[in-house]
């Protein structure tokens, strides 16, 4: 336990390291454009939608076992904004034991465990990836993460999430006392996780 927490705290050092003073430090416009639709590249716009895809995947599989003494729910919020750079301290501030019934509101839990909300994620994530390869620019994207500070954070910023996904996924198999085989549907960036949760959701019906 105490060897995860070292381990999920000295990451975030260095993410945190890493986009101060390795990321590039131009600017570009690239927020900008994405923010106000100005006529973004589909690439960059699949993985900043994504980024927006990513927290509510998360906040589906933590909000529905938050019984820990310390609550999940400010990290998922944070993440909509700030991503991995908010999510992460929870898996080293928390000790992980059962504490409490679970303090997330039963409306939001309904809508946790709603099969359509999950199905219509998992939807809306494939047609960005359909949408972001077939008419992105794979050469504007390398350009645009080598020069822009945004991007490349950006972009670190969704591999670390897939990063995180699998360990969820682990983590959450061994709390359900499951053999763990599916944490490997983390290593596909967003559908894994949505597809892993389609998953228990059918098995627990």
């Amino acid at each position: 336990m105490i060897g995860r927490r070292m381990v999920f705290f000295f990451i975030w050092i260095a993410f945190i390291c890493y986009a101060v003073w390795v990321a590039p430090d131009g600017n570009e416009g690239y927020l900008q454009q994405l923010v106000t639709m100005d006529d973004p590249d589909p690439l960059l716009l699949m993985v900043f939608s994504l980024l927006g895809v990513y927290p509510m995947a998360f906040a589906l599989i933590l909000l529905g076992e938050d019984d820990s003494a310390l609550p999940v729910w400010p990290f998922v919020i944070g993440s909509f904004g700030l991503g991995a750079f908010a999510l992460m301290p929870y898996f080293f501030l928390s000790r992980g034991d059962r504490k409490r019934n679970v303090r997330t509101p039963k409306s939001v839990q309904n809508l946790i465990q709603s099969t359509l909300f999950k199905a219509l994620l998992f939807a809306g994530a494939i047609a960005l990836f359909v949408y972001g390869f077939s008419q992105g620019d794979a050469s504007l994207y390398a350009r645009a993460f080598q020069s822009s500070q945004f991007v490349h954070v950006m972009t670190v910023d969704f591999f670390v999430l897939t990063a995180l996904s699998v360990f969820v996924i682990f983590w959450k198999e061994g709390k359900r006392e499951r053999v763990n085989q599916r944490h490997w549907m983390g290593i596909i960036p967003v559908i894994g996780l949505l597809a892993y949760l389609l998953l228990r959701k059918e098995e627990e019906i």
